[in-house]
């Protein structure tokens, strides 16, 4: 009896221990937890593990997927952020604009014929206008036109010669176009210059009248066009706010006219003169108010024979126009 309770007590203890050293279990190893996988809350993703933290663990979390935060994205410092700048008008680093304008000129026509004074004409003309400038470019386009008075006179078959005026005598209308190619370095900070041509279209329509002795003068046209190069100078315009001082200057040359009159069926090309025009304003924001003075003129031309057997030719010619103009700027 006492053998089966010997051999019991030796069962109990040594299989144990044969079955922890000679059989192994089949169930998966708990798995040790290196002190590197404590993980903060930027390398949690790098863990092979993924568990829940244990209750109790102080410092460094266990960190679950249920419980990881990523890191907080810092607010931009408005402060520092580029705040956006209102278009602006600039081609290459240079402005673009345009302007309308209206001009109401006194204009004045005289014509001289062997040293003395043939013809004279005055009174108002009016010019609306357009200015754009692209860049180092800048193009202008002119509508204008008025009724003059006339000085002049009647010329008869014998030759013999009747002055006469009339009120309403000349009436004008024509177009002008220019181009302007503005040179202006950085170094010049208020002035610029400029390389331009321009041409000159206009009908000049002479009304019937009615001498002092009583002969009736039978009126014609005349159709003029005038091509002119010319060099200037002007004021550039200041950034700052409020009332600026703004001048133009240029002198140039008429060395291609033309010159129909009905009356002659004949075309003579008036010889080359001189063109210049100053201009001297103040510019308040988008608007601006400016005096305005122009001058051309033409010498003799050569003379010709007409269709109808008349022999003319357009005597030196000068042309005056003085007035305000009032513009506005977008």
């Amino acid at each position: 009896m006492w053998r089966w309770f010997v051999a019991a007590i030796l069962v109990g203890g040594v299989g144990p221990a044969l079955a922890d050293e000679s059989y192994p279990s089949t169930g998966a190893p708990e798995p040790a937890f290196p002190a590197s996988s404590r993980l903060g809350a930027t390398d949690y993703a790098a863990s092979p593990y993924g568990l829940a933290s244990p209750a109790g663990v102080a410092g460094d979390q266990w960190l679950s997927p249920a419980t990881a935060t990523p890191a907080a994205t810092p607010l931009p410092d408005r402060s520092l952020t580029p705040r956006a700048t209102p278009p602006t008008n600039v081609a290459a680093g240079r402005p673009i604009e345009s302007t309308w304008y209206f001009r109401e000129d006194s204009f004045s026509w005289n014509e001289r014929l062997d040293g003395r004074d043939f013809v004279n004409e005055y009174g108002p003309l009016s010019t609306l206008g357009y200015l754009h400038r692209s860049g180092v470019e800048r193009f202008r386009i002119e509508l204008f036109g008025g009724t003059v008075a006339y000085d002049g006179g009647a010329m008869y078959d014998d030759g013999s010669f009747e002055p006469y005026h009339q009120s309403n005598g000349t009436d004008y209308l024509g177009l002008r176009g220019e181009y302007d190619l503005l040179i202006e370095p950085d170094a010049w900070s208020h002035i610029r210059l400029l390389v331009g041509i321009g041409t000159r279209f206009w009908f000049r329509n002479l009304e019937n009248a009615v001498t002092p002795s009583g002969a009736d003068v039978l009126g014609y046209q005349e159709t003029w066009w005038t091509f002119y190069p010319y060099l200037g100078i002007e004021t550039k315009d200041s950034p700052e706010p409020g009332w600026k001082f703004f001048a133009a200057a240029r002198i140039g040359a008429t060395p291609i006219t033309y010159q129909y009159a009905t009356y002659f069926d004949s075309v003579t090309w008036p010889r080359c003169g001189l063109t210049g025009r100053l201009e001297l304003g103040v510019r308040y924001e988008r608007f601006s108010l400016s005096a305005v003075g122009e001058g051309m003129s033409w010498a003799e031309s050569a003379p010709v024979e007409g269709s109808q057997g008349y022999t003319s030719l357009q005597p030196a010619s000068r042309m005056w126009t003085l007035g305000g103009q009032l513009g506005w700027t977008f």
